[in-house]
């Protein structure tokens, strides 16, 4: 079975398509491998949208899904065209959407990308709106990844973080997967660069500058969601509201490098609640050298960087992953760590692939 994983984080630094061919002939493990792969920046318009949504109508974010759909849909067809692929062999597109709103405790999460729109451009079948259903059971409708590293990957590791826009962790601790989000990651980084006209910090250099602002530091550490236990999930009106303020005070430098400070203490936190011994990072922060870095000096475990492709794509291709098991009457959530009343096959497919008269 193969399938294309659409991501799209929110960190907008582009959408990442994974081409993945499954094999499930194996009850005990399910093989992969990740054939193709490629980013597509998001055109300036839908950034800068998306990195103003919350300042958008209602009529404004429904014309936004639909240009992101035909955003995708152009990706898709320039990726299958680059890379030579036979559409026929596409099984579906598993398409994440942009996440835009998120507020579990209130019923209710919004991802954008209309999945009609992009079945009806591609004719491939698309599966999207995998979070809803899950926080309608009372979920975080988040973290989704985990059932990939305890399925895929927990032959790599004991510990697996993501550092996207948020950082979250996943780890199985006596046969139960425990996952959730730690911190902001990637997102507040990327936002104070893009005001001096830059997209992130390359390589962690001007947060390496940076001094750590001590009274900014522990006002952050000593917010209510950093003392919460799992499940638990954060989405940007949270770090509108209460996160992105405490750093106001403080210069370029010394706001990006009592992020990281922030960032590296709460995972090491996390590793040792956890008793990690091995960690597998990815996600775009993982190209930090300077966070990185501090993770190293402060972790007594091992801290694995797999190869680029899957420190980019790992998202991708479990999203990949999350559409076969739909397509296979299988579950994509892990209610232990969304905290939902059970595990569900979450997920809605759009199956229109051609004339029908």
């Amino acid at each position: 079975m193969q399938l294309l994983g659409l991501m799209s984080g929110t960190s907008l630094d582009g959408l990442d398509i994974a081409h993945v061919a499954f094999d499930f002939s194996n009850s005990e493990n399910t093989d992969f491998e990740l054939l193709n792969y490629c980013t597509y920046p998001l055109p300036q318009p839908i950034f800068k949208q998306l990195f103003d949504v919350f300042s958008l109508s209602a009529q404004q974010v429904f014309e936004l899904d639909q240009q992101l759909a035909h955003f995708y849909a152009n990706c898709v067809a320039a990726f299958v065209n680059d890379f030579g692929i036979n559409k026929e062999q596409i099984t579906a597109i598993a398409s994440h959407g942009q996440t835009i709103f998120h507020q579990p405790q209130k019923g209710y999460t919004t991802q954008i990308g209309c999945g009609a729109t992009l079945n009806f451009l591609t004719k491939i079948p698309v599966i999207n709106q995998f979070r809803t259903l899950d926080v309608s059971a009372g979920g975080q409708g988040a973290p989704l990844v985990p059932i990939g590293d305890k399925l895929l990957f927990s032959k790599f590791a004991n510990g697996f973080l993501n550092l996207g826009g948020f950082a979250n962790i996943s780890s199985q601790q006596n046969t139960v997967q425990i996952a959730y989000d730690i911190a902001p990651a990637n997102l507040p980084m990327n936002r104070w660069m893009q005001s001096i006209g830059k997209s992130y910090d390359q390589n962690g250099a001007l947060a390496r500058t940076g001094t750590v602002g001590l009274a900014a530091y522990q006002k952050v550490m000593d917010l209510d969601f950093f003392m919460q236990n799992g499940p638990k999930s954060l989405g940007t009106e949270w770090l509108e509201q209460a996160y992105l303020p405490l750093f106001e005070a403080l210069s370029l430098a010394d706001r990006l490098r009592t992020h990281v400070e922030v960032l590296k203490t709460l995972c090491i936190k996390h590793f040792e609640a956890l008793g990690l011994q091995k960690v597998y990072l990815t996600g775009g922060g993982a190209h930090n050298q300077f966070l990185v870095e501090l993770l190293q000096k402060s972790f007594r475990g091992e801290l694995i960087l797999p190869k680029p492709a899957l420190i980019d794509y790992k998202e991708a291709l479990i999203f990949a992953f999350l559409g076969a098991r739909y397509l296979r009457n299988e579950t994509t959530t892990l209610s232990e760590v969304t905290g939902a009343q059970e595990a569900l096959r979450t997920g809605v497919l759009h199956d229109f692939q051609g004339r029908i008269w």
